[in-house]
């Protein structure tokens, strides 16, 4: 598990794997522990954003797409 850090908060986040899924996803958790969102990085093709349908502050998108970018 890691740690998103902005300025106004911080939100946990965790690497998850799916036999479905060619590539491996980013997920970020609210505080209650369940995924808010998540950033799924295919082993090929563009990186996606699944928020599920919920509204999400985008400086906190752009963290988390600036942690899946890194290389693992």
């Amino acid at each position: 598990m890691g740690t998103l850090t902005l300025e106004d908060r911080t939100a946990e986040y965790q690497w998850a794997s799916d036999v479905s899924f060619d590539g491996i996803r980013l997920e970020v958790l609210c505080d209650e522990g369940d995924v808010l969102f998540d950033v799924s990085v295919p082993d090929e093709g563009p990186i996606t954003i699944n928020t599920f349908g919920k509204e999400v502050a985008a400086n906190l998108v752009e963290a988390a797409i600036e942690v899946a970018r890194r290389p693992r």
